[in-house]
């Protein structure tokens, strides 16, 4: 992990994590069903893993505890060591993504967002149309506004799942924070302050 140590991105996944302001997403799966496991990593991804925060002092320490977990497949002989340039490239890529708010490597993520950016303009078109209306019309416009927004990201205990959450508002074309809730570590979290819910179908519509 020597050549990761002075990236900032590395620096920030190791605070973050540590601390709790980040929420990890769950292990992408290669081809034959193993997790994929990114050069540097150090903390657990596995859902509710109870050491989730636990800092190991190697990826050769994480993968024997994840070895402990049922159902999680590694490939043969992963292990920490001397890596490829491209390996390592890959890895500060996943954790620049993290740091954004958003995946490194997002299949079409530029034409989703273009979409987003779309959806959006053609919102505000129909918003400004509105203007004048009854209110019984214009509350009905909004139902319809509100059915194409994407559901808000929930994790399985019922909870707003923070991290692909600030990953969607990023590909909407928004940076994290948003304007009111100023701090990125608050972003995403409170429904009551938070601008960003609006973008979203939750149970407040």
């Amino acid at each position: 992990m020597a050549l990761l140590s002075s990236n900032k991105w590395y620096k920030g996944y190791l605070q973050k994590v540590a601390n709790g302001s980040l929420e990890l997403p769950a292990y992408d799966l290669n081809p034959d069903g193993t997790i994929k496991i990114y050069y540097g990593e150090v903390f657990c991804r596995v859902e509710d893993c109870s050491r989730a925060q636990h800092h190991y002092s190697a990826t050769n320490n994480l993968v024997l505890h994840i070895k402990s977990h049922e159902g999680i497949h590694l490939q043969e002989g992963q292990k920490g060591g001397r890596v490829a340039q491209k390996v390592v490239d890959a890895a500060v890529k996943w954790y620049k993504g993290l740091m954004l708010g958003a995946e490194a490597e997002v299949p079409s993520a530029i034409g989703s967002r273009s979409e987003a950016e779309d959806e959006e303009e053609h919102e505000d078109e129909e918003e400004g149309e509105e203007e004048g209306e009854e209110e019984g019309e214009k509350e009905g416009t909004d139902g319809e506004e509100a059915s194409e927004r994407p559901p808000l990201p929930m994790k399985k205990n019922g909870s707003v799942h923070v991290t692909d959450m600030r990953k969607q508002v990023v590909l909407m074309g928004h940076k994290i924070p948003c304007s009111t809730c100023g701090n990125r570590n608050d972003c995403c979290k409170d429904m009551e302050s938070c601008e960003y819910f609006h973008l979203f179908q939750h149970d407040m519509d």
